[in-house]
């Protein structure tokens, strides 16, 4: 696995040799961008690579509060994380944690009639839980054109097509609650809740976590979980190995940014199945050529090590 934190700032073109430079010392080549016609302003993506035993808080923080204190660098330095994994760690995996079911606006819905209540996750942050008053609600058209979609984050509904799937595979570690209809009658269409039953033990204590260091606001140090950014899920292999089912969630919480929510974990067997059946194409980054609207994204857990 690497992992690939790239920054990205805006400066005047002028000093663009001496951001060549400084970043010379930390052994990274930036090739500086051309400078606009109509502005001398320049941006830079500059992607910094890791492995995953190495402190990135300590030294990310390093690099910017040096270029900020070096150079007049236009807003703040923004970060992105992305992991890559080669081919034997997605064939190891005993799990992988699905982020999406579709990459479109329609995989990925916002619950409009059914009745969820809020409560208080953290005081100090202002995070919240979500909680069904009621069966899901939904305009069930919707899955004309889908197996699974997403409410709202953190509830998942699958279509007729995707349950008989699960029920001819034995697929476990589920159950369905029916979603109601709202909308046409005539464009009704079965739907279903899916309900995972166990969670997945706790994380290994090997674990590794990141904070964006360009975002020192967004981190809560009362719940620790606001502004957390989990690297790929670790596990002690010897506890895992207990877990058969299909599906699991993830025993601790994450966050959103408004909410928490226990993310949704897949056996290596459906993954390969869901692949096998046509359901989704093989994708193994968010920037994948392959991945389509209805194309489903999962990342591998670990175990014993990254």
């Amino acid at each position: 696995m690497k992992v690939t934190n790239t920054i990205g700032f805006f400066i005047d073109y002028s000093y663009a040799k001496q951001i060549e430079s400084f970043f010379r010392e930390y052994a990274i080549e930036v090739i500086s961008p051309d400078k606009g016609a109509r502005s001398s302003e320049i941006r830079y993506l500059i992607p910094i690579t890791f492995s995953p035993e190495e402190n990135m808080i300590e030294k990310m923080e390093e690099i910017r509060l040096r270029l900020l204190h070096q150079f007049p660098i236009i807003d703040e330095i923004g970060e992105e994380i992305l992991f890559s994994y080669n081919d034997a760690e997605y064939e190891k995996a005993p799990f992988f944690n699905l982020y999406s079911s579709g990459n479109s606006a329609q995989a990925n819905l916002a619950s409009k009639y059914s009745v969820v209540k809020s409560h208080i996750f953290c005081e100090a942050c202002g995070l919240k839980t979500k909680s069904l008053e009621s069966n899901l609600v939904l305009d069930t058209s919707k899955l004309k054109n889908h197996y699974m979609i997403n409410l709202d984050g953190m509830f998942w509904v699958v279509s007729e097509k995707m349950a008989d799937l699960m029920a001819r595979s034995n697929i476990t570690g589920y159950h369905f609650k029916e979603v109601i209809h709202r909308g046409k009658p005539e464009n009704s269409l079965p739907a279903y809740q899916l309900v995972v039953e166990n969670p997945l033990p706790s994380l290994s204590s090997k674990k590794n976590y990141y904070y964006f260091v360009s975002e020192p606001k967004e981190r809560c140090h009362v719940c620790d979980v606001k502004g957390k950014i989990i690297y790929p899920y670790l596990y002690d292999k010897t506890v895992i190995e207990t877990h058969t089912d299909d599906l699991y969630l993830l025993n601790e919480w994450v966050s959103n940014g408004s909410f928490v929510y226990h993310p949704l974990f897949i056996s290596q067997r459906f993954r390969k199945l869901l692949i096998e059946q046509g359901v989704t194409r093989d994708v193994r980054s968010i920037y994948d050529n392959n991945y389509g609207s209805k194309d489903w994204y999962m990342t591998p857990v670990f175990l014993d090590h990254y």
